[in-house]
């Protein structure tokens, strides 16, 4: 018996194990960057070293990075844009250096959008200790920032980057919702088109242009608009604009018009594109409803004034199968049962729940809904009320979380901010968002106004910045503002490497260990399934959730005497993210 050989290869066309990354002469539009590279023999740790490759004195930020690592990868950023580097890897045995590897290229590209003599964020608070850190993405400048303020990522210029007139007569450069999946790939509504992008800006998925269901096609022009959400089953959710000739009531009971109004469906399609699951507003409201909604004026927060409920967030319960969806024009939150398409409960003004007043006077005007882990519901409130019955004033926006309603009693406000940050204005007439992040912090978006903010439960704000852009005509510093913000650990939630402990098993040692990394910032689990001709070794095992930055050990071991001159598969896929797999063939010959 000659032993075992042990071959690291991969089956994604995404991930590979011994790979370089970035490879060299790559162009990236980021610079926070996962280093990967093979295995090197006889090494308990690896050296990553990253040095300018232009001129030093032409650099303001360090030229010079390092990093070590148990891993084969592992991350370095705040690389300057417009800037080329060079990199190399080296093993570490006995905490000595050996058996260098590299001199490969790449450059950071520029862009406007990343530039910070464009576009900045001027930090006000950043309490490190207190913050969850990670990054921010901001769609209206369709780039990613972190905390202190850094452009990260930045969304690449494509061809169709050009303002015209769609048929609802909106410009059609806007980006919104911009988000980093758990996966790692990046969400956005791009020109009103739902898009899956990959970190160099490669479309993976798109919403179709048309949907049938069954004959008849219910968005042949399509107006994919404010929300736009990867599911945990791999699904995609998004609101669709249709607009449509309506008649409804007068202003006395004989009387009818015929107006245009918008409907919003909330649609499910699947990674083919298929679509599994639609809501439509158009069978919600009843026909006083409509002539309320059309004979009421669209406020001044409006950029389309066309006549709807104007949904403008939604949110999913994967697990108990509800979807809660915003609708701004009525101030009304709705919970919709996806079995049976029925609105189930409402929050708002002037609504009722079991015969009795449900959120009445919580929110007016709001923006995006977030089901928060605990069961409530938190909406970032634009509210556009006045303050006194005369009209005079307004209030600041502020952030309201309230509970769901029981058997036995209505909701109610668990805690509420508002946004009165300081002296200037703080009331949001349309846009915004909140999050709740890993640490229980909210962070808070003001939507029109430029400011973002992350706030503890107990009110203390730990960060908080500005968004500002150039005035080309006077150099000075004017409010950019985000429709929405989003938080992300980092630009790799999911990412994760193997190693065995040994390439060659001695004679007669048939059981080995399988090193699992967990290099991405999310925890996440793995499935591994072993499989040979002869069925020589035990089920598919599911391993516990490992914390970013840990390894875990795993013992294979056969459960019978192994064949001759077989192949054995070992397959490491990820829980979160069940596209990216790592395999390990092992070929053990006589």
């Amino acid at each position: 018996m000659k032993g075992c050989i042990f071959i690291l290869l991969c089956l994604s066309s995404n991930f590979c194990v011994a790979q370089i990354l970035p490879p060299s002469g790559a162009t990236l539009n980021y610079n926070q960057i996962m280093f990967e590279h093979p295995k090197i023999a006889g090494a308990d740790e690896y050296l990553v070293e990253v040095d300018a490759g232009e001129p030093v004195g032409s650099y303001h930020k360090p030229f010079h990075f390092f990093k070590r690592d148990s891993s084969t990868a592992t991350i370095l950023g705040n690389f300057e844009f417009g800037r080329t580097y060079v990199w190399q890897y080296s093993g570490i045995k006995n905490g000595k250096v050996f058996a260098t590897h590299g001199g490969y290229t790449f450059k950071i590209a520029n862009n406007a959008y990343a530039d910070d003599k464009n576009y900045r964020v001027r930090l006000l608070i950043n309490d490190s200790a207190a913050n969850a850190g990670g990054l921010i993405t901001l769609d209206n400048e369709r780039v990613i920032i972190d905390r202190n303020g850094n452009f990260v990522w930045f969304m690449p210029q494509d061809t169709t980057m050009r303002v015209i007139k769609n048929k609802a007569g909106l410009p059609d450069n806007m980006v919104s919702d911009l988000r980093v999946t758990p996966q790692g790939t990046i969400t956005v509504i791009n020109h009103f088109r739902a898009q899956e992008l990959d970190l160099n800006g490669k479309i993976l998925w798109a919403v179709p242009k048309q949907v049938k269901n069954g004959t008849t096609i219910i968005n042949g022009n399509p107006l994919y608009n404010h929300c736009f959400k990867k599911l945990s089953t791999g699904d995609y959710m998004v609101i669709d604009g249709l607009r449509r000739l309506k008649k409804v009531g007068g202003s006395n009971s004989t009387d009818t018009l015929k107006t245009t109004v918008n409907d919003e469906i909330i649609e499910e399609f699947d990674h083919s594109g298929n679509l599994v699951w639609s809501w439509n507003s158009a069978n919600y409201f009843d026909s006083l409803e409509w002539t309320d909604i059309v004979q009421h004026k669209a406020d001044s927060g409006m950029l389309d004034p066309t006549p709807g409920g104007h949904m403008n967030a939604f949110d999913v319960d994967e697990k108990n199968g509800f979807v809660y969806a915003s609708l701004r024009n009525v101030s009304r939150l709705i919970k919709i049962d996806k079995q049976s398409g029925k609105v189930i409960c409402s929050w708002g003004e002037n609504m009722k729940f079991n015969g009795s007043p449900n959120a009445n006077g919580f929110f007016s005007k709001q923006h995006e809904t977030t089901l928060l882990r605990d069961g409530n519901i938190a909406v970032y409130n634009n509210d556009l009320r006045p303050i006194n019955n005369n009209g005079i004033g307004h209030r600041s926006s502020s952030v309201v979380i309230f509970t769901q309603p029981s058997q036995s009693s209505n909701s109610s406000i668990a805690w509420s901010f508002e946004c009165r940050l300081d002296s200037n204005n703080n009331l949001s007439n349309r846009g915004g968002s909140v999050d709740e992040m890993n640490n229980g912090n909210l962070l808070v978006g003001m939507g029109m106004v430029n400011k973002i903010f992350e706030i503890t439960l107990d009110k203390r704000i730990v960060w908080s910045a500005v968004i500002e852009r150039s005035n080309p005509y006077d150099n000075s510093w004017m409010p950019c503002p985000s429709f929405k913000v989003h938080y992300a650990s980092s630009l790799y939630p999911c990412y994760f490497t193997v190693q065995t402990t040994t390439d060659t098993l001695p004679q007669g040692t048939p059981s080995f260990y399988l090193k699992i990394f967990n290099c991405g910032t999310e925890p996440d689990a793995y499935l591994i399934n072993i499989t040979s001709p002869s069925g020589d070794y035990m089920e598919p095992h599911a391993t516990t959730y490992l914390a970013p930055g840990k390894s875990t050990n795993f013992a294979v071991v056969p459960n019978k005497k192994i064949a001759p001159n077989s192949t054995i598969e070992i397959s490491i896929q990820s829980k979160t993210n069940p596209d990216f797999k790592r395999t390990v063939y092992v070929y053990y010959t006589m």
